[in-house]
């Protein structure tokens, strides 16, 4: 006949052997959980970045071939920078042909803007950008300006350039700016729950660009990262022609509750199995002869 001592020492030891078990267990699917968020981030981060990298080799493609088809057109314009009705026109193109335009113009080959009616739309930041990009492109049309987001109020966009090449001087700039909603959608399409797709600034790091809701005028939050953010970025991948680095910012409070929920679990086991040996030591020690 088992003891009673017995009993309770062979209680104790499939407690303790549960709870060792419960415990590699549960470390163990920690592990696999955080190697697991790293491949998603990964994951992320690369089919973002190449559905980026598509959408904006598209766009400036298809700003080279709008110059191109309506170059008479710009020389036109150009040559007469108050023909009101050949500016609406132009405009009216623009807007057929990208769903996320905002303005565009015109310059000298000093890039110095020709259209005076949208001047103010042209900010000081794009015009330092219209001016490097006249210095740069001499007789080649085969440079590309660097993309960025222009804090323009109410406005935040992106600009795409192209040289305008009229017969026997150097080439001006066709510009043309878009709204960063396509931007932000395929940021949007890529995030799951628990992570944040962002684009920030490469020459300034924790400066965001846009997010999926949109440029950082649109993001209800500070518009730089915090140390702490910047410490939980596992992923990064610059975005080519661009002045942007696409990060995968994961919520740690999602983490955090995922690891705390598998705890839990390993103690409402651990509290079912004492309960049962419980009951069980009961029933046998009711059950043993006096």
């Amino acid at each position: 006949m088992i003891k009673r001592m017995e009993l309770f020492i062979i209680a104790a030891l499939f407690l303790l052997i549960t709870a060792v078990i419960l415990i590699i267990y549960s470390k163990q699917r920690e592990h696999e959980f955080q190697a697991h968020n790293t491949s998603i981030q990964k994951n992320l981060v690369n089919g973002a970045s190449y559905a980026l990298n598509l959408k904006l080799l598209e766009k400036k493609r298809h700003v080279l071939l709008f110059a191109s088809e309506y170059t008479s057109s710009l020389i036109q314009l150009n040559n007469n920078p108050n023909d009101e009705a050949a500016e609406n026109n132009i405009k009216t193109r623009l807007q057929q042909r990208f769903s996320d335009f905002f303005t565009y113009t015109i310059t000298d080959q000093n890039g110095v803007p020709r259209l005076l009616n949208i001047d103010s739309l042209v900010g000081h930041a794009c015009q330092l950008d219209l001016s490097k990009f006249a210095k740069k492109i001499g007789n080649s049309n085969q440079y590309q300006n660097k993309v960025v987001i222009h804090p323009q109020p109410f406005n935040y966009h992106y600009d795409i350039m192209s040289p305008l090449f009229v017969t026997g001087s150097k080439p001006g700039i066709f510009f043309v700016s878009f709204h960063p909603k396509e931007i932000a959608d395929i940021l949007k399409t890529h995030e799951i729950r628990g992570q944040q797709l962002l684009l920030v600034k490469q020459s300034d790091p924790d400066l965001i660009e846009i997010g999926s809701k949109g440029a950082r005028d649109k993001l209800k939050r500070d518009i730089r990262l915090s140390k702490e953010e910047q410490q939980r970025i596992l992923v990064e991948k610059n975005i080519p022609g661009t002045d942007w680095r696409l990060v995968n910012l994961p919520d740690s409070s999602y983490e955090k509750a995922y690891i705390a929920g598998l705890w839990k679990e390993a103690a409402i086991i651990i509290g079912i199995v004492t309960l049962a040996l419980f009951l069980l030591l009961s029933i046998l020690l009711r059950r043993r002869p006096q």
